[in-house]
């Protein structure tokens, strides 16, 4: 499973973005994709904006490749 750092802009007044962690994806989700993540006791339902990639040389001994996953918040259960 791919572990991404999920990034999340909040609307309504909220400044700037909220990074809320590590998640395990059962595949890195596309711009447009719909998320529901918990975060703080409650699911959180996101739309996917972007993904940025930092992949790593193949054969490479500097780590694991990583993404981030912003998306905007859209709803809470």
């Amino acid at each position: 499973m791919p572990l991404a750092r999920l990034i999340v802009e909040r609307a309504g007044g909220r400044s700037g973005s909220q990074d809320w962690g590590a998640f395990d994806f059962l595949s890195v989700p596309s711009p447009g994709d719909r998320v529901a993540a918990p975060f703080e006791g409650d699911v959180h339902h996101l739309t996917v904006i972007s993904v940025h990639h930092r992949p790593v040389a193949a054969g490479s001994a500097s780590g694991a490749a990583e993404a981030d996953v912003v998306a905007r918040w859209t709803s809470r259960e």
